[in-house]
């Protein structure tokens, strides 16, 4: 453990340097760094990931380098993780840059894993589109299952549906489940939420 904290550490320290490193080493330094805070929860770890000057750094080198897709996808998926799992409140910035990404083929999917654990979401005026357009994100089948989440979560929030937005998700569901794609389990929890959502 003291090794990969030690290992932590240092790609803190060389991320929060990162306007030394072209975007070769970053992309690479950025692959590294990702696999700690998806790797499973530490509390020896806390210190390190939720640092402010790390998370500004990793924030600042998406947006500097979002054209290249393979970085962008590991930045967001590093400041996803920290944000759902170590429980950092994100910048409004933060949640900006993740709603720009919706509209990034390839990384929008990673966008859709974490961005209703944002504060600021429940206030997007685009949330409901965007919950809606889940189940066409490449690749389809785990969006699916992501979708599934997603309305599982709000159910068990009690949050209101717009009616028209329930109307579109039951339809959603409905044609998913046509499709003779999913499982039995799969259908089974499909089912189940169109029954709660006709309640």
């Amino acid at each position: 453990m003291n090794q990969q904290l030690e290992y932590l550490a240092e790609l803190k320290e060389q991320l929060c340097n990162w306007k030394a490193y072209d975007e070769t080493q970053l992309e690479e330094l950025i692959e590294e760094f990702e696999k700690f805070p998806r790797k499973e929860y530490s509390l020896n770890y806390i210190p390190v990931l939720t640092h402010s000057s790390l998370i500004t750094s990793v924030f600042e080198i998406g947006k500097v380098y979002q054209n290249n897709l393979k970085l962008l996808i590991n930045v967001i998926s590093s400041l996803g993780n920290i944000v759902c799992r170590y429980e950092v409140t994100p910048s409004s910035e933060m949640f900006i840059f993740f709603k720009e990404c919706t509209k990034k083929k390839k990384v929008n999917y990673y966008v859709s894993l974490y961005i209703s654990s944002f504060p600021q979401y429940s206030s997007w005026d685009d949330r409901w589109n965007f919950l809606l357009s889940m189940p066409q994100i490449a690749p389809k089948k785990k969006s699916i299952l992501n979708f599934q989440t997603e309305l599982k979560r709000l159910l068990v929030s009690n949050e209101p549906i717009p009616a028209e937005v329930r109307q579109q998700i039951m339809q959603t569901l409905n044609t998913i489940i046509g499709s003779g794609t999913l499982g039995e389990y799969s259908k089974s929890a499909f089912l189940q939420i169109v029954s709660l959502l006709e309640q």
